[in-house]
């Protein structure tokens, strides 16, 4: 019989790295539910009071979950008893509450998207933000106006380490997971995992109340979340090589690389992979109806590894001919 688990930030669960090596926060079984709470990208525990008032964050990690360089504040890792190399974690993403506060920022400081746009030698822009989860509306604060925005809250990391020993940067996406920054991946959706290592050791954090596709400035709204409610299955029916994922409109396959135009290819050709599953179709035929019903996106341009994602709408191809494999 599934169950639900409960995770929050504390020394015991928080980590700046994906690694193979840290110790789990939590053991379960394919078919539970774990409902995270998590603290902002970074480190944050409560909003700035005014103008130029530092951000309190959370200090006691413990060191050895600290890691060498920054990390995201991420909550994990979690261990799926029957979680083995080469098979898939399938991740329902059943709920997403924001915090009541969050925020995001603009140039001022060296980076290559603030070089492109001549941001380097400019005052970094603060925006911060109070957050109405019931009315999933942002207001922000101290700028020279107040603006409402709609939320759409998803995280920003949910992922595993690589199979490789030793500390990795919570920074890059990479095929199991990780900084994929993806908006489509939001309450209603599932993604898709390849494992790459015993248990998964699955952590999530980066909380995003609401982000543009391409994030460019660096930061979205960056937020704590009060709820996050994922469900994990152990699959081996869809096997995958890059995240895929199911939103309440369609298939999404990812992926990612230095140079955004081989992460565009890389994710049309898991897309093309995947339409010769859902129909009797060839790998030719559906790059043709590719051109016609499938859209390339890009995820994000500020992660080193830029993400760009293809979404196929699920009444994009209806001809009664097809029988699509419909995998639930």
């Amino acid at each position: 019989m599934s169950k639900i688990h409960y995770l929050h930030p504390t020394s015991d669960t928080l980590h700046a790295f994906f690694s193979r090596d840290l110790e789990p926060a939590l053991k379960i079984n394919s078919g539970d539910t774990v409902i995270f709470q998590t603290l902002d990208s970074g480190w944050g525990i409560e909003k700035r009071s005014a103008i130029g008032a530092p951000r309190k964050k959370f200090l006691e990690t413990k060191p050895h979950r600290q890691g060498k360089r920054f990390g995201h504040a991420l909550v994990g890792p979690i261990y799926i008893e029957e979680a083995k190399p080469h098979q898939t974690l399938e991740i329902k993403v059943n709920e997403i509450v924001p915090g009541h506060w969050g925020w995001a920022s603009a140039g001022g400081f060296r980076s290559y998207w603030n070089e492109k746009m001549n941001m380097i030698d400019v005052e970094e822009v603060l925006l911060d933000f109070e957050l109405d989860p019931e009315k999933m509306i942002g207001t922000s604060q101290f700028g020279n106006f107040d603006f409402n925005i709609k939320l759409n809250p998803f995280m920003g990391i949910m992922g595993m380490p690589p199979a490789e020993h030793g500390e990795h940067s919570t920074i890059e996406p990479r095929p199991w997971g990780g900084n994929i920054d993806c908006k489509e991946l939001q309450a209603g959706s599932t993604l898709y995992l390849p494992i790459p290592v015993e248990g998964g050791l699955f952590s999530t954090g980066d909380g995003h109340a609401a982000q543009g596709d391409g994030e460019v400035s660096g930061p979205a709204l960056e937020c704590p979340m009060e709820r996050v409610s994922l469900t994990f299955n152990v699959i081996d029916s869809m096997p995958v090589n890059l995240p895929r994922a199911k939103t309440k409109n369609g298939w999404i396959t990812m992926g990612f690389h230095e140079d955004l135009d081989e992460a565009m290819w890389m994710a049309l050709n898991e897309m093309l992979d995947w339409m010769t599953t859902l129909y009797p179709i060839s790998r030719t035929e559906a790059y043709a109806y590719a051109s016609l019903v499938v859209d390339l996106r890009i995820t994000q341009i500020v992660n080193n590894a830029k993400g760009v994602h293809a979404f196929l709408p699920f009444d994009a191809l209806r001809k009664s001919a097809f029988k699509a494999i419909h995998y639930k």
